[in-house]
């Protein structure tokens, strides 16, 4: 499985720097820097945590599956049909799992990562989040009790992942019967818009046939409009991960009696005892981004040649760390991940402007120190 997630990277990028090219061709390019540079830096933090949380990743599905099947073997999953019925299945708990992501407070603040880029392009697939699974492992397992093998489940989850790839773009415009059944480039835009009628739409991760059934299909018909309805502007990776769950802690924190505080932690996004949270409408989310747009600084050469290498160092470290990485010692593993992290954080603090170059080069300094005897000289 690793070989594959590794494998995958060159891949990804090429199909990347393919759509650039093709966006500034035909002059509509759908990426900036700062931008790419974050959804990217995200995906890799997200890849790392698994380490982290591997016990919520797929151990908690592990003991359930070998505790009611112990070493009882059913075929019927290794094959062609039974791949393509896990498939379905998998699709269907995936379904509700991402509907309560959209639909409940402390799902959100995970899945919320994944929806704050206000551009929409292949990097934003791998946008990825870090403590999704300490609470979604809960919805895939009825796959255990049907017997579905834990390395199905997993080799089920990257074919489901890879798919999803392609679908984030806005070069690929609307299919045809193919919208309708499977989801696509023009089912996954609406998903990310914020445009009244297009919020909380086409969960599908691979099919729409619940979206169909259980109510939540939009066609694409106006042009959307990305990001969250309560903006965010920061590419700080740990304030990215975190801030949702700072929301809601000062929510409940101010808000009276144990049930209400309840209902801020498991209602939707932003429920207060007084109203819930509507946000900004699209037309005026609209405007503050063009005004923001106008007015980005000016990236000069030497500053975005900074931010590449930087930027390049945290993915040879996390590659390293991946190859290396069932060999690797937990504390070591967790020590070496919060490195990169910090590489991540000072990425993004130089890209906001705030820190320079050469605070940034003091961090880097003590970041390879430790890199260097907790992975260079014991892994490779």
């Amino acid at each position: 499985m690793e070989e594959l997630v590794i494998l995958a990277i060159p891949i990804f990028t090429v199909l990347m720097l393919i759509e650039f090219v093709y966006g500034m061709v035909r002059g509509r390019n759908t990426y900036t820097l700062t931008d790419t540079l974050s959804n990217l830096s995200q995906g890799l933090l997200s890849r790392l945590s698994q380490f982290v949380n591997q016990f919520f990743h797929l151990g908690i599905y592990a003991l359930l599956y070998h505790w009611i099947w112990k070493d009882y073997e059913n075929t019927f999953w290794a094959t062609g049909f039974g791949i393509a019925v896990g498939m379905v299945v998998f699709d269907f708990c995936d379904y509700w799992f991402h509907r309560t992501e959209h639909e409940s407070a402390v799902f959100w603040a995970a899945h919320v990562i994944h929806h704050q880029s206000k551009h929409y392009n292949l990097s934003v697939a791998l946008r990825q989040v870090s403590t999704e699974p300490l609470l979604g492992f809960i919805f895939y397992l009825p796959l255990a009790l049907l017997g579905m093998p834990p390395v199905q489940l997993a080799l089920t989850v990257l074919i489901i992942l890879f798919y999803q790839f392609w679908v984030h773009t806005e070069h690929i415009g609307k299919l045809g019967w193919f919208d309708l059944v499977f989801q696509s480039p023009s089912n996954h835009r609406v998903h990310h818009a914020i445009n009244p009628q297009y919020l909380d739409k086409n969960y599908g991760g691979f099919l729409m046939v619940w979206d169909h059934l259980f109510g939540t299909y939009e066609p694409e018909v106006e042009p959307c409009v990305y990001g969250t309805k309560k903006p965010f502007d920061s590419v700080d990776p740990v304030w990215t991960i975190v801030c949702e769950y700072v929301s809601i802690f000062n929510n409940v924190k101010n808000t009276k009696g144990f049930a209400n505080k309840l209902r801020c932690v498991f209602k939707a996004p932003g429920w207060t005892a007084v109203q819930d949270f509507k946000g900004q409408s699209a037309e005026s989310y609209r405007a503050e981004m063009s005004a923001i747009g106008a007015s980005q600084p000016i990236w000069n050469s030497a500053r975005v040649a900074i931010s590449l290498v930087q930027f390049f160092s945290v993915v040879v470290f996390s590659i390293l760390f991946l190859i290396n990485e069932d060999t690797a010692a937990y504390f070591d593993g967790v020590l070496i991940i919060g490195t990169i992290v910090i590489l991540c954080w000072g990425l993004g603090a130089f890209m906001m402007r705030k820190i320079n170059f050469t605070q940034l080069l003091m961090i880097d300094a003590l970041c390879a120190v430790l890199l260097y005897l907790k992975l260079i000289v014991n892994f490779v």
